[in-house]
């Protein structure tokens, strides 16, 4: 006789009745409840915005969940759970806008969208202010990450300084809704070939024997509990690295908290004083709301130490940190720490009687983000087999967090000169090595990491990054085939009250460079870069940046990535060679 089986315990799903110019909104959000609070008002202005753009163009925005929800004290999706129960009361053929105004958790609402039928559009407006930018910039890359059915419509993204209702938005907005998907001009992007650009023959010939060498003597890349960020798209499975020579060592911060606590207290004093001795600006005080306390001190080198020896201890060739959420309960935060890796100037830590990688930075990838530290591992062998002095070899992330077109003057290396540019700002959440400063350590000031992030106190370098030929790139993968964009740029010196003001609009706390992406727009940027994350390294000039890019690109289409180049690269193109014979540089748009 058959089970008779109680269908009853299984609960029933109410769907939203969708009508036919209805489209479903969700505001994905942060996990840290006071972030969401914060950006509730952003939220609901950008909302208003664009329910008004949509209204126009015939259509209702329906919010698929109540604006404010009375527990939370906010109206945004906090916890992957109720993400999951949102989306499964909206149907899967209808039309989905998620807008965005707060950095968010990815895993909230990811699994659910990668499984949608109708077309999801992730919305954010332009701004530095708010984190809404780097979060859709994020969430649109967890989206890529996926390969889509041939029932599905897929996802796009729209982004706006000037409410949804300047011309190109309409217009991409109105194609999104006539075709489920919106396009945009991607000419900038070349894909990599080794039988062209003969002039980098050796370039390509080093590259070679260096993917050779990664296969034959792996890197192992050791990663503290990815994912803690919501970052779906900077986490990358063990398999995703099979034949590049990398692997990858699973850490947890556990483990590092308790190597923490066998390094003595004044020998974590002594790495911190190190700094201190370059001239990095540090004061101490008692009130831990605003202050850079003792303790904080003390953990902070007690982190250095720990995670120097614990490398060492795994014979790892970089780091990735997530940090927040867990640690950021327990300890300072690992945003000095972070610089001090990536820093060639960097106090010595001696395990089992020999100094760790003496004279170099050890890599170390903010947030975790794989894509930072594969780019990294690869950009390692790269430098040091230009030849350069290790201090070349400084790389670092930034958040791609905001921009602006910039009319006035400025410096390139010392020289005087006047800006026609959309100038980026690269802004990463608390640290930045020392390399990348004109007088390294001397150039940067210690700043007490916001308390609502980090309660128990953590240690922020804020400088502005020197000017100089850079190469950025993003490591990432795309409908699961592992990717390398790469491209040339600069940063350039704007005078200190544009840069106070940048600071102001953002997070006044963080480091900050200003950059110039050679031959690739604001929108062209937005619209391929696929990341919140910017990977950026400098060259000593025009002509070993572009080696370096070359290099770059034709080790990692070896390894069996899928490599473009971005936007330009001649050296005619440089700043470097325009300010040579001319006071004005006049660069990429909007």
């Amino acid at each position: 006789m058959p089970m008779d089986w109680n269908s009853g315990i299984l609960s029933k799903v109410d769907l939203i009745d969708v009508d036919t110019n209805d489209l479903m909104l969700i505001a994905n959000g942060d996990r840290r409840r006071f972030a969401n609070s914060a950006c509730q008002d952003a939220q609901m202005e950008c909302e208003r915005q664009l329910r008004k753009i949509f209204a126009d163009l015939g259509r209702n925005l329906i919010r698929a969940h109540p604006e404010i929800d009375l527990e939370l004290g906010h109206g945004f999706i906090e916890t992957q759970a109720q993400g999951a129960n949102i989306l499964s009361r909206i149907p899967r053929d209808a039309p989905v806008v998620v807008a965005e105004s707060v950095w968010q958790y990815s895993n909230h609402i990811a699994y659910p969208l990668w499984e949608w039928e109708g077309p999801v559009l992730i919305a954010s407006n332009f701004d530095g202010t708010w984190p809404g930018l780097v979060g859709a910039a994020g969430l649109e890359a967890c989206l890529t990450k996926h390969k889509y059915g041939a029932n599905q419509k897929g996802h796009s993204f729209v982004w706006s300084h000037q409410e949804f209702q300047d011309q190109k938005t309409k217009t991409r907005l109105k194609q999104w809704l006539d075709t489920g998907t919106i396009e945009y001009d991607l000419s900038h992007v070349q894909p990599f070939s080794p039988d062209e650009h003969t002039e980098y023959a050796s370039a390509f010939a080093f590259a070679r024997k260096a993917a050779e060498n990664f296969r034959a003597r792996p890197r192992i890349l050791g990663i503290y509990d990815p994912l803690c960020m919501g970052m779906l798209n900077a986490a990358f499975d063990e398999q995703d690295m099979v034949g590049t020579g990398i692997q990858i060592r699973r850490l947890n911060q556990s483990e590092l908290y308790a190597r923490m606590q066998e390094i003595p207290e004044r020998e974590a004093e002594g790495y911190v004083k190190y700094l201190v001795e370059r001239g990095f600006e540090l004061k101490v005080g008692s009130d831990n709301l605003t202050e850079i306390t003792p303790a904080a001190v003390i953990q902070s080198g007690q982190m250095y130490g720990a995670m120097v020896k614990h490398i060492a201890d795994e014979g790892l060739a970089g780091v990735g940190i997530a940090y927040q959420l867990g640690l950021a309960k327990l300890c300072a935060a690992s945003d000095l720490v972070e610089a001090m890796l990536n820093s060639t100037d960097r106090p010595p830590v001696e395990f089992r009687g020999k100094i760790v990688m003496p004279g170099e930075p050890i890599m170390c990838a903010n947030e975790a983000d794989m894509g930072c530290a594969v780019d990294q591992t690869i950009s390692k062998v790269i430098y040091k087999g230009a030849g350069l002095d290790p201090t070349w070899w400084e790389t670092t992330q930034h958040d791609l967090r905001w921009g602006h077109s910039y009319k006035n003057n400025g410096k390139y290396k010392g020289k005087e000169i006047d800006i026609d540019s959309f100038i980026w700002t690269f802004e990463l959440s608390g640290n930045t090595p020392a390399g990348h400063m004109e007088n390294g350590w001397a150039d940067m000031k210690a700043e007490r990491q916001p308390y609502d992030y980090f309660p128990e106190n953590g240690i922020s370098t804020k400088g502005t990054a020197k000017s100089g030929e850079i190469i950025w790139s993003r490591v990432y993968i795309d409908q699961g085939t592992l990717c390398l964009d790469v491209g040339r740029g600069a940063a350039v010196e704007l005078p200190q009250e544009e840069s106070d003001r940048i600071w102001k609009a953002t997070t006044e706390e963080w480091p900050l460079m200003h950059a110039i992406t050679y031959g690739a727009t604001r929108d062209q940027m937005m619209a391929k870069h696929k990341s919140n994350h910017i990977t950026v390294s400098y060259a000593p000039d025009a002509t070993m940046a572009n080696e370096i890019m070359f290099a770059k690109a034709a080790m990692a289409h070896e390894l069996g990535f899928k490599v473009s180049l971005c936007g330009d690269y001649g050296l005619e193109d440089s700043i470097e060679h325009k300010v040579k014979s001319s006071k004005l540089y006049t660069g990429p748009k909007i």
